[in-house]
């Protein structure tokens, strides 16, 4: 039986579980999408499998796995491949990843227009985005990738994260380290398909508000 992915689109840490799938390139697994906002997600079955309701999952035979920079650590370490053994290296990677887990600026953004909380976005929410993209700009200053001279899954991570904050409309002009990554996360397999993800949930959380998503600089005269 194929190992089975439960997925959800508009989730970035799903579409960072989804990342690292088609890059260490598996023979066989199946994506299984779960409407987190229907009833599917709530069903005794999915339950067993999850019992804190949320995606993504991995399933393996008897192995479930949940967590989406657990899936990418584990999903890595079986190919030999985006996660190396270097115990210095591994730290490095390991604290991209944790720092993305805990940094909940994105999250803030999202899931107060998404629960119908609010109509307008404040403004500290969107500084914190700006502060978020400031800390990931800095990481990039010394190599070309977040942990180092070569992909990683941190940089699937961020990618997820980053593709989310592109599609509200953000200018990346401030930040040119960042910028120059994402083009060239474009070769990565699985981009594209991030990418329409972020923009479906850029759509949603724009029907939702009474304002832009993102609200562009005016241009000085």
């Amino acid at each position: 039986m194929s190992p089975v992915l439960y997925h959800h689109a508009l989730s970035p840490s799903s579409r960072t579980a989804l990342l690292t799938l088609r890059n260490v390139d598996l023979d066989e697994f199946e994506v299984k999408n779960i409407d987190i906002n229907a009833d599917e997600k709530y069903t005794v079955d999915y339950l067993k499998i999850n019992p804190s309701n949320q995606v993504p999952v991995y399933v393996d035979d008897d192995f479930i796995l949940t967590e989406s920079r657990a899936i990418a650590c584990y999903l890595a370490s079986s190919v030999d491949r985006f996660y190396p053994t270097d115990l210095r290296k591994r730290a490095l990677i390991d604290s991209r990843l944790f720092f993305d887990a805990t940094n909940s600026s994105v999250r803030d953004f999202v899931f107060p227009v998404l629960r119908g909380e609010v109509k307008k976005i404040e403004s500290d929410r969107r500084e914190a985005v700006k502060d978020f993209l400031k800390i990931l700009e800095s990481f990039l200053l010394k190599s070309e990738w977040f942990a180092g001279d070569e992909v990683t899954i941190a940089d699937f991570s961020y990618l997820a994260n980053v593709a989310t904050i592109k599609a509200w409309g953000v200018s990346f002009d401030e930040y040119p380290k960042l910028n120059s990554w994402y083009n060239r996360c474009k070769d990565l397999p699985g981009f594209s398909e991030n990418k329409k993800g972020a923009q479906l949930l850029s759509k949603k959380m724009s029907i939702l508000l009474d304002e832009p998503l993102w609200k562009k600089k005016k241009s000085s005269v």
